[in-house]
């Protein structure tokens, strides 16, 4: 039997293109009623490149657990392939698992997102929460934006574990800084999660002047952002073996990375950091405010661990009822949809079908999240599924 007799089924050629406006504006939703036809494990052709979809539980941890190593690789759209340095540098779009990704992950991995590193950069996250706080009494009464001051926030909470400065001043969120910074993070999501023309039709890639010039504008941007807290840190001479090194230290200190490569490296743990826990605190403080009873059980929950102790991570993650609410939100409103799309790096087998090299791999988390087969009353807001009373 042929490897092509043996793809999952799926949809033909034709009906793909019929069906394509709902896969470009709303996949998640388009590819959750094609699952229904065709089953948790499908796959269809989209110009020259093989489409594979994951929309149940157990077929998802086939791709992101029990064939990890496999699909590790992700796809990168044309305009980021044509950015300067980004195939050395890219920590979550990296098409493979080299060297230069593996040390930045790891790299990464010590500066920020370790047990030791979370522990040592609590006082980090508090002093900016608490910037967040006082900005907020300063200007009671007047209408807030969230989404805003919450980005404002978590950017530099990041930005200064990162580089140890922030990137701008909460307090200023209406300046032409913080508006050019916004706009460069919706502008890179944009630019990573959408798949253009020639992503499936290499033929045309040699007339793609298009997105050769949106990279080259997306790096100018991106230098931009980052170009003086790098050559400020180069000029101030601040590469050091202490224990006080941040991420743009180490990797300073590693000749093998070019400001490029450091730019682009910085520019996605920063998304990484804000765009999705954005989301999921603002939709969390909407969920709460739909539902007053729940909010005052937060309210209350919160009061009754903090008292006389003041702001402490340690006692919020014991608010049994507020971490249920965090997971309820996560759950119905989940950051990235179809998460980031992956790539088989080889031939592999799954549920006995064969998913060939270079496949592109997605998994419908929303449709998961959102499954009446796995969820009871699965569109409804109940941070009680998650709850554990003690």
């Amino acid at each position: 039997m042929s490897c092509e007799s043996k793809l999952p089924p799926g949809p033909n050629s034709l009906y793909v293109l019929t069906y394509l406006s709902h896969l470009i504006y709303k996949p998640h939703r388009a590819l959750q009623k094609l699952s229904q036809i065709y089953g948790p494990l499908m796959s269809f052709q989209l110009g020259d490149q093989l489409m594979v979809v994951a929309s149940s539980p157990d077929v998802a941890k086939e791709f992101c657990k029990t064939h990890d190593r496999i699909f590790s690789g992700r796809h990168l759209p044309s305009i980021y392939h044509n950015l300067p340095g980004i195939m050395n540098s890219s920590i979550v779009l990296s098409p493979d698992c080299s060297k230069s990704w593996k040390l930045l992950r790891s790299i990464g991995q010590n500066c920020v997102f370790s047990s030791k590193a979370m522990e040592s950069n609590a006082w980090i996250r508090k002093e900016k929460v608490m910037d967040l706080v006082n900005h907020l009494r300063t200007n009671e009464g007047q209408v807030a934006n969230l989404e805003d001051m919450m980005f404002a926030t978590l950017a530099n909470i990041i930005s200064t574990a990162l580089t140890s400065r922030n990137l701008f001043d909460i307090h200023g969120q209406a300046g032409d800084e913080y508006k050019m910074m916004m706009a460069l993070v919706n502008e890179v999501i944009e630019k990573t999660t959408t798949l253009g023309l020639v992503d499936f039709l290499p033929i045309l890639k040699g007339m793609d002047f298009w997105s050769k010039a949106k990279a080259m504008d997306l790096h100018r941007k991106i230098k931009q952002t980052w170009g003086n807290i790098i050559d400020e840190r180069k000029s101030m001479g601040r590469v050091n073996l202490s224990s006080t090194q941040d991420f743009l230290d180490i990797v300073l200190a590693d000749s093998s990375f070019s400001e490029d490569q450091i730019g682009n490296a910085l520019i996605e743990l920063l998304i990484g950091a804000t765009d999705s826990t954005t989301i999921t605190t603002v939709w969390l403080i909407v969920e709460l405010m739909r539902n007053q009873e729940m909010l005052t059980k937060v309210r209350d929950e919160i009061a009754q661990a903090v008292e006389g102790d003041g702001l402490n991570e340690t006692l919020l993650s014991q608010c049994n009822y507020f971490q249920a609410c965090i997971k309820e939100t996560l759950r119905l409103h989940v950051p990235a949809p179809m998460l980031v799309p992956h790539r088989a790096i080889e031939t592999c087998k799954v549920n006995n079908y064969v998913i060939p090299k270079d496949s592109m791999v997605l998994v419908n988390a929303w449709a998961i999240a959102r499954d009446p087969n796995y969820w009871e009353d699965a569109t409804s807001f109940k941070p009680e599924r998650f709850w554990t009373q003690k």
